[in-house]
């Protein structure tokens, strides 16, 4: 009787079977070494493409030491107003040239018991005084056109100061202001500050 032949090599570890997993691996071993090879060569991987910087949110003072004095100055004028000032409040975009709207520029209200929300003064940064000394009689020129001012009341009055290269607009209305004592203040107490840029008649 013949006896099974014992320890025969099964299916999987035949020379046919090891050779068919090499064949599926070779693909990816050449390509593995085909990236070596090219990074050795290159000397590495590519770099990454550059990114553009972030769109800045302008407009927004140059650095934060422009922005904190001219805040500083303009709450100095509504202190002296006799009125609270007020920092937090939201942008103000005054009536200006196309040329100028992109400037830099901070907003400090005066609160009064009648008015808490408080008149707006507007402070425009220019790059340095010789520009804002340049511009100051433009814009003033541009206020002082009616239709300039299509979005503002019709009575509406403009005080411009100049103090170095910081330009101060305060528009105020009669008929539509809450506490006329307040902004009378206030226009005093802007006289305090720099240079009148008058508005043409």
């Amino acid at each position: 009787m013949a006896a099974g032949v014992s320890g025969a090599p099964s299916a999987g570890s035949t020379p046919s079977g090891r050779n068919s997993r090499l064949r599926r691996l070779r693909p990816i071993v050449v390509l593995v070494g085909g990236f070596a090879l090219f990074s050795l060569l290159s000397g590495g991987p590519p770099p990454p493409e550059p990114q553009p910087p972030a769109a800045s949110s302008a407009p927004t003072p140059r650095n934060s030491f422009e922005s904190e004095q001219a805040i500083e100055r303009l709450v100095r004028v509504v202190v002296a107003a006799g009125l609270g000032p007020m920092t937090n409040g939201s942008d103000v975009r005054p009536p200006l040239p196309v040329a100028y709207l992109d400037l830099p520029r901070v907003v400090v209200r005066g609160a009064s018991a009648l008015d808490p929300i408080g008149p707006a003064l507007i402070g425009v940064l220019f790059p340095d005084a010789g520009s804002a000394a340049a511009a100051a009689p433009e814009i003033a020129a541009y206020l002082a056109r009616p239709q300039s001012l299509v979005l503002v009341p019709p009575d509406a009055r403009f005080v411009l100061r100049l103090e170095g290269s910081l330009l101060v607009i305060f528009q105020r209305s009669p008929s539509n202001d809450p506490d006329p004592e307040a902004v009378s203040a206030l226009v005093a107490a802007l006289g305090g500050i720099g240079v009148e840029v008058p508005l043409p008649r």
